[in-house]
């Protein structure tokens, strides 16, 4: 098992590296981490695949861990992630205890908690106790936009890994490698997403959202008076609201 356990991380070089390291078997990784970059980057997906890294006691089992973590099945990791705006406390405070498990089947317990910026500064305040008094096979993989979004107490106690926003081409070809995605039609998906991995895979495989975002680019690419303004507003809100739509059916 090399480096193709990353293969659907795209454009971190570095930030793979780092972590293809920081979990090789000899190597006490450090006990908590700060995954930060732009929406779309790959921050939660890059965290999932940095525990089952974590957690399989050999390499080649690395593929078999990480679809117990994607599906949220393994005995050894954890997740948080919410819909809301703020992670209440109560969920965080939930959580804390599961990081004093042993690990039941491999090297480490991973706590992951996706949107770690979401928290409110009680619920900050409660992770920090927990980060500051960590048990010794317990890993925490935070993700975040950037390293201002948390409280500086928590940031100093993790290792911060920034990620960058792929190119066009590089999240294209990842569509076109895993969903079959013709590159011309996964390059088009992903300009217009702005490298945002996840919306480009929407827009590549949906022809109404695809041509929805056609429609917003080209409506905000007309305005060139303040009326045209503010019809184009009017047009795009009534898009957005489509679109929000479709995406809640989608996700129902």
């Amino acid at each position: 098992m090399g480096m193709e356990f990353w293969d659907e991380i795209v454009g971190q070089p570095t930030a793979v590296g780092v972590l293809e390291r920081a979990a090789a078997p000899e190597v006490v990784p450090a006990h908590a981490w700060l995954i930060t970059g732009p929406p779309g980057s790959g921050r939660s997906n890059l965290a999932l695949r940095f525990a089952a890294a974590l957690i399989a006691r050999d390499p080649a089992d690395r593929d078999h861990v990480y679809a117990q973590v994607a599906a949220r099945t393994h005995p050894d990791v954890a997740v948080l992630s919410t819909e809301r705006v703020i992670i209440p406390i109560e969920d965080v405070r939930k959580l804390i205890p599961t990081a004093y498990y042993s690990p039941s089947e491999g090297r480490f317990r991973v706590i992951v908690i996706e949107d770690a910026d979401r928290m409110s500064e009680h619920a900050s305040n409660v992770l920090l106790k927990a980060l500051e008094e960590p048990p010794e096979r317990t890993v925490w993989v935070l993700c975040a936009p950037s390293e201002a979004d948390l409280l500086p107490t928590i940031r100093s106690r993790a290792r911060s890994l920034r990620l960058v926003t792929p190119q066009p081409d590089q999240v294209a070809q990842m569509l076109q490698a895993r969903d079959g995605i013709p590159f011309e039609t996964a390059e088009r998906a992903a300009r217009l997403a702005q490298s945002h991995i996840g919306m480009a895979r929407r827009l590549a495989t949906d022809a109404e959202a695809l041509a929805r975002r056609t429609s917003t680019i080209e409506l905000a690419l007309g305005v060139s008076t303040l009326g045209e303004g503010m019809a184009a507003a009017g047009a795009l809100l009534k898009v957005a609201d489509t679109d929000a739509k479709a995406l809640t059916e989608s996700l129902d």
